[in-house]
């Protein structure tokens, strides 16, 4: 199916999500911090990356920043997660052209997977 990156510093939330995600046929990675999240979105090449909106030492507006001056990853659909932030924080944060996301945690499994559909298939929503 598809190849889909998660940057998260919260191991339990990555592996729930990786079980989701491989159940559902995609081959996933992680990471878990902004350094190696950007290191790994180069060599692994995700279809869609699922970013972890605060982690220690960065925010995921300054990731999401240095993955859209990335050529590889400029186009490549972003879905946001957060336990405490909002979509209007993230709004204020970011601009995006390439149907990024914004899911609060927990996320209802059904929201998460019709989400993961329909940013894999093309849909451009706003957050």
């Amino acid at each position: 199916m598809a190849r889909v990156l998660i940057i998260d510093d919260d191991f339990e939330i990555v592996s729930i999500l990786t079980e989701i995600l491989k159940h559902e046929g995609h081959e996933t990675d992680s990471a878990g911090d902004p350094v190696e999240g950007m290191q790994k979105s180069r060599s692994f090449k995700p279809a869609l990356i699922i970013l972890d909106y605060h982690m220690p030492g960065n925010t995921g507006s300054h990731l999401f920043e240095s993955l859209r001056r990335n050529n590889a990853t400029k186009e490549t659909p972003i879905l946001f997660m957060s336990g405490d932030a909002s979509p209007e924080l993230i709004l204020s944060e970011i601009s995006d052209d390439a149907g990024s996301r914004f899911l609060p945690k927990p996320i209802p499994l059904e929201d998460f997977r019709r989400a993961v559909r329909e940013m894999l298939a093309g849909a451009k929503k706003e957050l």
